[in-house]
């Protein structure tokens, strides 16, 4: 009688068992925090429009020293004006703006604060840059379809000839946050655009261009 000896197939097939739950287990575990990463880390579908409010511009730049100064008293709340005309409400604790006028781009983030020679009236300048308008608790930030913001800026100033050159600057208006290495302009009567970032997806909600007159 001939026998046959199968003891080594029990333990190779047990190994491969064992494989193919662990590469199961491993895909339903991925699957699975990758839908909870996308649900919770999902951008707001939003629609926005953008327009420049230009109240006054005031700053006056010597034309030799390059030095910037305002008339006693001066305030201007000057800047982009934001209406979100539909879909999700989102929080302006959560989002960036992002401008570009020509080639540069500069972000500016809820977080950044006004420099202290900024030119907004006191009652503004309190609430940073990004503030809701018609806003009476400085705590409400949540920006629903219908709402408006505002992204003021801190400093402008008047056109300027340079002596000896025919190259007019100006006017403009201008941000550049305290404690910030550099800053950004734009100027009236051109064309820029912005866009406006989640900080948790980091993807763009909205993106557009605004003339600023």
């Amino acid at each position: 009688m001939i026998r046959h000896k199968d003891t080594a197939v029990s333990p190779v097939v047990g190994v491969m068992l064992m494989l193919v739950v662990t590469i199961i287990i491993a895909a339903v575990v991925s699957a699975f925090a990758g839908g909870m990463g996308s649900e919770q880390h999902k951008t707001p579908q939003t629609t926005i429009t953008a327009k420049s409010v230009i109240e006054n511009i005031g700053g006056i730049i010597d034309p030799d020293s390059y030095a910037l100064t305002y008339p006693t008293g001066y305030t201007a709340a000057n800047g982009l004006m934001f209406e979100n005309t539909g879909g999700d409400t989102f929080s302006l604790n959560d989002i960036d703006i992002q401008l570009q006028y020509q080639d540069t781009k500069y972000t500016l983030r809820p977080d950044d604060k006004l420099p202290t020679n900024n030119i907004l009236p006191g009652g503004i300048s309190n609430g940073g840059y990004f503030q809701k308008i018609g806003n009476t608790s400085p705590s409400d930030r949540m920006i629903a379809p219908g709402d408006k913001f505002m992204l003021y800026a801190d400093g402008c100033a008047q056109g300027v000839t340079y002596t000896g050159y025919t190259t007019y600057y100006g006017p403009k208006i201008s941000w550049r946050p305290y404690d910030s290495k550099g800053g950004f302009s734009i100027y009236l009567n051109t064309k820029a655009n912005y866009q406006i970032i989640d900080k948790a997806s980091s993807r763009a909600i909205t993106t557009g261009e605004f003339i600023l007159t």
